[in-house]
């Protein structure tokens, strides 16, 4: 019996949008207005970040059963009341993982010998960047939908959902081979740009076009919106 069909993509640089105020909420300076100083820094960055990029996006479209302490996808079982609550009245949903690629990644850890102010804000720009990609993603599978919607993302360390859940979902991805992107006995990603996540596809509670932080219970969380 075959398993699931994986896809993959590549976006251009110039698909993918890097929004300062985006930027400044990874720095930390929440809705702080940087000064010119930085704001050049920051422009600098996003140039230079948009020449290493590599966006690349692997994912495959699951048949599931929402249960209410987990989720059953077939190839794998996902624990936890917090995702169940997230693709309650979803029959399908899609699981992704995307990166920026491992030029970007050392283009970072190049720039933290030199100037670990510059190391700071590519850091910023390419969680900044990964984030942007996700959505263009899911913008593009939810233009695919036809009359229905696609929950916001939902990846693994939210809520319950355990974050070791990473390895099942880039196995079922062959993500390394599809995107090269892998998973450490740490749990690491590398590159570290890269997320991972599910979205669920249905009718209702699909309004929402953006990551959800009010699904996550990190209250405390830096950069919570």
């Amino acid at each position: 019996m075959s398993g699931p069909v994986v896809l993959a993509a590549q976006y251009g640089a110039e698909e993918i949008i890097i929004r300062p105020a985006q930027v400044l909420r990874y720095l930390g300076m929440g809705g702080k207005q940087p000064d010119d100083q930085m704001a050049e820094l920051m422009e600098q960055c996003v140039a230079e970040f948009k020449t290493a990029a590599s966006y690349k996006v692997c994912w495959l479209t699951a048949d599931i059963s929402v249960e209410e302490v987990g989720v059953a996808f077939g190839f794998f079982y996902a624990p936890g009341k917090s995702l169940a609550h997230n693709l309650k009245g979803c029959k399908r949903a899609i699981l992704f993982a995307a990166t920026t690629g491992m030029q970007a990644e050392q283009q970072r850890r190049r720039a933290a010998v030199a100037s670990p102010a510059r190391a700071l804000v590519l850091d910023a720009v390419g969680t900044a960047a990964v984030e942007a990609l996700c959505d263009h993603f899911c913008a593009d599978r939810r233009a695919e939908l036809g009359g229905q919607g696609l929950r916001p993302r939902f990846s693994p360390g939210y809520g319950d959902l355990p974050l070791q859940l990473q390895r099942e979902l880039l196995a079922c991805l062959d993500s390394h081979r599809k995107i090269g992107l892998s998973l450490s006995a740490s749990m690491m990603m590398t590159p570290q740009k890269s997320v991972t996540a599910i979205c669920g596809i249905g009718r209702e509670g699909c309004s929402a076009v953006s990551h959800d932080c009010e699904q996550c219970e990190k209250r405390d969380c830096a950069f919570r919106l």
